[in-house]
């Protein structure tokens, strides 16, 4: 377990469209300081204001997660966490001229791609680390997440069951490390259930929907790519609970913490994932 904080190397800009609302955005990643944590700047906005990658910020969570500091919004920040996450990234400033990060292709593999090629530096002083040490749970219906003692690093377990319907159960154990996650967990994209389709229509969602960011599942556990309806091809066969893995690990990045322990998971989503990460903020 790497346990020193780190930055990046040099600076590095990406832009895309925003998934849910179309909008296409820019991102500047800028080295930052020991101890100034993860932080999003609205370059946009008059006074460019500063909103942190934290538990504190966060302000919503319906199908992606907000943060607010006051009157400024950053959404849709999971799997650009999960890369920071992956990477051992503590230290950085985000620049954003909107209000969406970009869907990119759906998971977090450009973002790690693009931060591994500036390269991470260590900064010295070491990580705030928390240790499990007695179980932390949190349930909702038939979905829970816990975080148990596990004394040799950070595992992930997530089950995915919708009974039956649409996926077959699928179940997968990781063990966190760099090497880990990026090979096994960043690529999985995103994926939704075609009974999402008339909601996102509703609320005026998924403007930045295309076939290269996302794949929908039907019921009769037809796989389609979201634009097209043509046959999706997945990068691994069970991908799908991959990229819930993806999520747990970015929102929980947003308890400013480096997890020891086991994350026990089973259909929970980022409502149950950030009440862990809040769980966890408070008494670490």
């Amino acid at each position: 377990m790497d346990c020193t904080q780190k930055t990046i190397r040099q600076e590095a800009e990406c832009s895309g469209i925003g998934m849910f609302g179309g909008e296409c955005t820019k991102l500047r990643f800028k080295p930052s300081p020991i101890d100034t944590g993860i932080c999003f700047i609205r370059v946009d906005l008059p006074n460019r204001p500063r909103i942190p990658a934290n538990i504190s910020s966060l302000s919503s969570n319906y199908k992606r997660i907000f943060l607010k500091n006051e009157e400024a919004e950053v959404e849709c920040v999971e799997h650009l966490m999960a890369a920071l996450a992956g990477l051992g990234i503590d230290n950085i400033e985000i620049e954003i001229n909107g209000r969406e990060i970009p869907a990119v292709d759906g998971s977090s593999k450009l973002f790690l791609e693009l931060l591994k090629r500036v390269g991470t530096v260590e900064l010295g002083g070491g990580k705030k680390i928390f240790t499990v040490k007695t179980p932390i749970v949190v349930s909702s219906g038939n979905a829970s997440i816990m975080a148990v003692p596990y004394h040799k690093g950070l595992i992930f377990s997530y089950t995915l069951d919708f009974n039956g319907s649409f996926i077959k159960k699928q179940t997968y154990d990781i063990e966190f490390t760099e090497d880990n996650f990026c090979r096994e967990i960043a690529p999985a994209r995103t994926f939704g259930l075609s009974t999402y389709i008339e909601e996102f229509k509703r609320l005026g969602l998924g403007k930045g929907i295309t076939d290269d960011n996302s794949i929908i599942v039907h019921e009769d556990g037809k796989m389609t790519k979201p634009i097209s309806m043509k046959s999706a091809e997945l990068r691994f066969p069970d991908e799908f609970v991959r990229h819930k893995i993806l999520d747990l690990v970015g929102d929980l990045y947003l308890a400013n913490v480096l997890i020891q322990g086991r994350i026990i998971a089973n259909r929970s989503g980022h409502t149950l994932n950030v009440q862990l990460a809040e769980k966890i903020a408070r008494v670490a």
